[in-house]
């Protein structure tokens, strides 16, 4: 007696597995492009790329590469600028106006000088303030120093203590001559300069020319 099977053919392995690659026209199965199509892996491709650059953006925001945080911060005013401060008067308001207060000493220059010993004699010169005066230095108590310019003006100065003094300013223009004279009263025995000596010092603008501006 023949041997037979109750069921269908979808039991059979063999069967199911010719019935999937055959339909109608007994063409085998499209593959996964044919069925989801060039659009989908390009709109796939699009969301990945945009992912990484977002991705990359917040890490950016986030802080990034440290060296590159914040900018230096700015350097502070050096001492030297910040005593460069504006002196106090000029030219003729500057006229019997003691120089290491008015801040016209300071970046004055020497256009002239003389020695006696240990006695020295300069005229002071500031291009800041357009102004002259006499220093001297190695001087005694009771010493005088006088200064004049063209035409006619003058200041005059007395050591009281000290060996060291400064006459009054007086203005000058773009021409200018001046002179400055300092008597030795007393005389100074211990360094060979007799009493009443005269030391004379005398300069004009081709002098102040001559000497760095500052």
């Amino acid at each position: 007696m023949p041997l037979t099977v109750d069921g269908d053919a979808a039991d059979d392995p063999v069967g199911r597995q010719s019935a999937e690659h055959s339909e109608d026209t007994g063409a085998p199965r499209r593959s996964r492009l044919g069925r989801y199509g060039p659009q989908t892996l390009v709109g796939a491709l699009i969301v990945a790329v945009v992912g990484s650059v977002a991705g990359a953006l917040a890490t950016s925001l986030a802080g990034g590469d440290d060296d590159k945080s914040a900018p230096p911060a700015a350097s502070a005013v050096s001492p030297a600028a910040a005593s460069a401060a504006a002196p106090s008067c000029f030219n003729a308001t500057c006229t019997g106006v003691d120089p290491k207060d008015a801040g016209c000493a300071d970046m004055a220059v020497t256009i002239a000088d003389d020695w006696i010993s240990t006695m020295h004699l300069e005229i002071r010169y500031s291009s800041r303030c357009q102004v002259v005066w006499g220093k001297l230095t190695g001087a005694q108590v009771g010493d005088t120093m006088e200064i004049t310019t063209s035409p006619t003006q003058r200041q005059r100065a007395v050591v009281v203590s000290g060996h060291t003094k400064y006459t009054p300013m007086l203005p000058v223009g773009r021409q200018f001559s001046s002179q400055v004279s300092a008597v030795s009263v007393k005389g100074d025995p211990e360094h060979d300069i007799p009493a009443g000596y005269t030391l004379r010092v005398g300069a004009d603008h081709d002098d102040a020319a001559a000497k760095p501006t500052r």
